[in-house]
């Protein structure tokens, strides 16, 4: 198998998919080495699991009325 090695930009398509734990192996060990040595791209996947993280836990809650209304009021817009 060869190594392969990824730049930022192929980093950030994948950070959610890495997040997920959605990538073949290749792909994940070449993420791995990827955010080893790059400190923006690792903040930025730290960002973003946590992020994933915080929104998963709002799921449990129901939204408040004046919430609901506010995104209708948003989509109404779109």
């Amino acid at each position: 198998m060869t190594r392969r090695d990824i730049d930022c930009e192929q980093a950030l398509k994948q950070i959610l998919t890495f997040i997920d734990r959605a990538l073949g192996d290749q792909d994940r060990e070449a993420m791995q080495r990827h955010l080893h040595t790059c400190k923006s791209c690792f903040s930025r996947m730290e960002f973003e699991r946590l992020l994933k993280s915080k929104v998963g836990e709002l799921r449990d809650e129901p939204a408040t009325p004046s919430m609901s209304e506010r995104v209708k009021a948003l989509l109404k817009n779109f």
